[in-house]
């Protein structure tokens, strides 16, 4: 029997160190450069394009802790890709650590000279970034834009539109080329344009001349694409101007009492501080907030006929009144009235001006209680200061239906209705809107086409 050497025992367990070494340092080396691996970063700076045009540029923006492997940007339409960047670099899968941070950029552009199959209607934009380590991780952003390929254009047709300052007037007219937007500018205001039966670029415009913009800043066509790209042609028409009164109203302590603790309890600032935050700060908001519902609006018309004012209502503040507030006798501010104010008897019933769906019940600052009722096509009627709401938001109520009782709730000093009237967020005067032969001749030839 041969008998195992001290040696021989000696050597094994010196060969299993070695190899057991080995793999600890292969898993640590390997551990390493998996732990040293960093994702990329990817972005597009001042974000991707609105729209793709038929010259679009671009701007990638990358960073990497070792350098990129790989940047492409692809643009992906209707099962088509279409690389438009592409850059590739040596792998660096082991001494990868050795490099430092990069921060990188790409300006390009695309358009049909880039991509001759580029069509309109939508794409995609497809950027990665690969990092040159041993992980190779990709970063990836992509966006879905529109495609705009050619110009808008606006045509006015030859019928001249008549519209009071203050009041509404409509206006059809013709569109073409690329575009996704039209209608009305009116100094700083849009209004938005619907199609006529049987013919998208075929517009109708309903739209207001409120007091407040400069009587030279003439109503115009606009037309507009995704791009930004922008088609202006005035139209025939003429503006009569309107008759504003210049009001002054003092407010009284009893007054201030209640509209102050109503609307600015425990506020600081003395009397006349308090109230101009009230009337022209709260004010401000309120009117951004009504002008917000407008995007709520039917793309169909709702009502039917002219519109009904407060039965046996007294008119006590009519539509353009310019107002001074004083406190002693002393100007605090001075606003716009944009509505009318009726009054009757106490608490008495409000109707429904016409056929509608209730989008706000509730109450909204300045106005106290309000409800307003989106009769479609931009117009909207709004009724404030109510003491009651007997409707909800999603109600769809008819002409002369009942919709909560006269009140004093917000900044009123008796019991009123305020109604007010708006197209496309802007109030234009209720009283004219309540014409039954006004509606007929000027508003009803082309709103009627739209259905």
């Amino acid at each position: 029997m041969i008998e195992r050497s001290y040696l021989d025992d000696s050597r094994r367990s010196w060969s299993g160190t070695a190899l057991f070494a080995l793999a600890i340092g292969a898993l640590g080396a390997g551990g390493y450069v998996w732990w040293k691996s960093v994702a990329p970063r990817v972005d597009v700076a001042g974000g991707f394009p609105r729209a793709l045009t038929r010259n679009t540029p671009l701007k990638v923006q990358w960073s990497t802790a070792y350098g990129a492997r790989m940047v492409a940007v692809r643009v992906e339409q209707e099962g088509t890709s279409t690389t438009v960047l592409e850059r590739h670099a040596e792998p660096n899968r082991f001494l990868f650590w050795r490099e430092s941070g990069r921060n990188e950029e790409a300006a390009l552009t695309i358009g049909r000279k880039e991509i001759p199959s580029l069509r309109s209607g939508k794409a995609t934009i497809v950027v990665e970034v690969q990092s040159n380590d041993w992980r190779a991780q990709t970063a990836r952003i992509s966006k879905e834009i529109p495609v705009v390929l050619e110009r808008p254009t606006v045509t006015a047709g030859s019928e001249p539109v008549f519209v009071r300052r203050g009041g509404t007037g409509i206006v059809a007219f013709s569109v073409g080329g690329g575009w996704s937007e039209a209608g009305v500018r009116v100094g700083p205001y849009h209004f938005p344009s619907y199609p006529m039966k049987g013919s998208a670029n075929r517009r109708v415009c309903l739209f207001a001349v409120p007091p407040d913009v400069d009587g030279k800043a003439d109503p115009v066509l606009y037309a507009r694409n995704a791009a930004g790209e922008e088609a202006e042609s005035p139209f025939p028409h003429r503006v009569t101007p309107g008759q504003f009164r210049e009001r002054t109203l003092e407010m009284g302590d009893r007054f201030l009492e209640k509209v102050l603790g109503e609307l600015d309890a425990g506020r600081d600032g003395d009397v006349s501080e308090r109230f101009l935050r009230v009337n022209a700060k709260m004010r401000r908001a309120n009117d951004a907030t009504l002008a917000g519902l407008a995007v709520k609006s039917e793309p169909r018309r709702l009502w039917n006929g002219a519109f009904q004012l407060l039965p046996r209502g007294k008119a006590e503040a009519r539509y353009g009144d310019r107002r001074t507030y004083r406190i002693n006798r002393k100007p605090v501010s001075a606003e716009w009235h944009l509505g009318i104010d009726m009054a009757s008897v106490k608490n008495a019933p409000v109707p429904a001006g016409n056929s509608g769906k209730v989008i706000f019940a509730g109450k909204l600052g300045i106005y106290g209680n309000v409800v307003v009722i989106d009769h479609g096509l931009s117009v909207q009627s709004v009724y404030a200061h109510l003491s009651a709401i007997e409707v909800k938001v999603g109600d769809g109520v008819e002409r002369g239906q009942t919709i909560g009782k006269s009140g004093m709730t917000g900044m009123a000093g008796g019991d009123h209705l305020h109604m007010g009237m708006m197209v496309a967020g802007v109030f234009t005067d209720p009283v004219e809107w309540s014409f039954a032969s006004w509606m007929e001749k000027t508003l009803m030839p082309l709103a009627g086409a739209l259905e």
